[in-house]
């Protein structure tokens, strides 16, 4: 994972865990101005065609269309400011560096450090070039990712708020977009 570490606080042991992720993980400290990204992996940058050096220290808002993301934006904003929301999934139209549009699943989890939320950690899925399998094993991927993150959280003394059982819920996300599949062939 390429960190923007202008502190040294970023611990090694969670980049470990994200760098090994086959997910595309970014991480964006909210205790910064404008939450900018600092972190992601290689996934991320092969899924955004953008460099970790172009995306990192930039708020994730530089995917978006020139026109913005419409109303999933302020859905995203109501996550982040609602204390009591530890995770959230959004479809979010995103451009990549070569300027093609993608639609982007994007699953956010707060982490809270010494009682404070310091990092949210989002994981994109790239929807339309993949489909439904791929979607079922991002997810599969994804829960595994989320085990081994809490384990290394704890031991750093970090807690990633709510629990990965949400993910499953993102299983009518995959219907929904299945059952549009089967109406495009009708």
């Amino acid at each position: 994972m390429q960190w923007l570490d202008k502190d040294g606080e970023l611990p090694q042991a969670l980049g470990t865990v994200l760098d090994r992720s086959k997910v595309s993980l970014s991480l964006a400290d909210v205790r910064l101005e404008d939450a900018p990204l600092v972190g992601v992996n290689a996934a991320f940058t092969t899924m955004t065609g953008y460099s970790a050096k172009e995306a990192l220290g930039r708020n994730c808002r530089f995917l978006q269309p020139a026109g913005g993301a419409g109303p999933v934006r302020q859905r995203m904003r109501d996550f982040i400011a609602d204390a009591n929301l530890s995770e959230g999934k959004f479809l979010v139209p995103n451009v990549k560096a070569d300027g093609a549009p993608f639609l982007n699943l994007v699953y956010l989890s707060k982490l809270n450090l010494r009682n404070e939320i310091v990092y949210i950690m989002g994981s994109q899925f790239e929807v339309a070039q993949h489909g439904g399998v791929a979607l079922e094993m991002y997810e599969t991927a994804l829960k595994q990712d989320v085990r081994n993150l809490r384990g290394v959280a704890g031991e750093l003394g970090m807690v990633m708020l709510g629990t990965y059982e949400q993910l499953a819920s993102s299983h009518s996300i995959i219907a929904e977009m299945r059952l549009s599949d089967y109406r495009g062939y009708l």
